[in-house]
């Protein structure tokens, strides 16, 4: 099992953020462990925004928030699991809050080691 880290660039959107996350894929490009993974979703130079998010199995995205934000403004679906992190695919990020829709695709596959 190697691990990875995967970008998935925003596409559609006038401002488009890379969405980040560590995990391991097993030889169908999948992740290989249903446990929660983490990463980011934003830029990590600066004073630019950016947001820690967690990709959870069931398909559930937690982002982290503000003390006065609601459950609904840090909470989407997006479901990484069970489908092949290759170069070109097309995922779809839903927002629970208002419903809308971002579309990513993975741009990059970084190995990061064996284990």
């Amino acid at each position: 099992m190697k691990w990875y880290r995967i970008r998935f660039d925003q596409i559609h959107y006038e401002d488009p953020a890379p969405l980040i996350v560590t995990a391991p894929l097993d030889a169908k490009s999948q992740i290989a462990m249903h446990i929660p993974f983490a990463g980011w979703w934003g830029t990590l130079k600066g004073n630019a925004w950016l947001r820690p998010v967690v990709f959870k199995p069931d398909g559930t995205v937690l982002f982290g928030q503000d003390p006065e934000d609601d459950r609904e403004e840090c909470v989407s679906e997006m479901q990484i699991f069970g489908i092949a992190l290759d170069l070109g695919a097309t995922f779809y990020m839903k927002d629970l809050e208002d419903g809308e829709v971002y579309q990513f695709v993975v741009r990059e596959k970084t190995e990061l080691g064996s284990q």
